[in-house]
């Protein structure tokens, strides 16, 4: 904070029961403050300068432990999936869907009922320097939703032309 301590205020919001995550970024080198920083309440710190890279790998492992803590079980119309133990249910039934067809369900799921951009899908599926073929997401989309559509599922991925895909509810179980 520019105009002070954040422990004072990072206390009052944890004494308010408010479980935001909070990564802490400052100059501090002394070793009892930077304790001071975790006993406050704060998630992470990471002190300066700040790599940028560093920084969104730490928020993204905040959040992926925060969604964790409070109710890994991600549920949409009767589908539940477990991220932990990478599996998936419907109607408490287990249904088995290959790796990438997982990670892409996954992906919908935490955004469910808006539209996820290609971009953003295949960039959280594809490491930097895999090799990919033109069609490989529309591919596990297509394998995804036959998946889906043979369990009974009662969600459906639809495709928004030039921008992605959502993740939608059905009236009743796919077909």
């Amino acid at each position: 904070m520019p105009d002070g301590d954040s422990l004072p205020w990072l206390a009052q919001l944890r004494s308010n029961g408010h479980s935001v995550p909070a990564l802490i970024m400052s100059s501090i080198d002394d070793l009892e403050k930077r304790i001071a920083v975790f006993n406050g309440g704060a998630d992470d710190f990471l002190p300066k300068p700040v790599c940028t890279e560093e920084l969104i790998a730490r928020m993204r492992a905040i959040l992926r432990r925060s969604t964790q803590i409070t109710d890994p079980t991600l549920a949409f119309g009767n589908l539940q999936f477990d991220p932990i133990g990478r599996q998936v249910f419907v109607e408490g039934q287990p249904i088995k869907i290959a790796r990438r067809e997982l990670c892409i369900l996954e992906h919908l799921l935490n955004r469910a009922g808006r539209t996820v951009p290609r971009a953003q899908l295949e960039d959280s599926l594809y490491a930097f320097d895999d090799e990919v073929s033109a069609n490989a997401l529309e591919v596990g989309i297509y394998r995804l939703r036959k998946n889906l559509g043979q369990s009974g599922a009662t969600l459906r991925i639809n495709t928004a032309r030039g921008i992605g895909y959502i993740l939608e509810l059905t009236d009743a179980p796919s077909a």
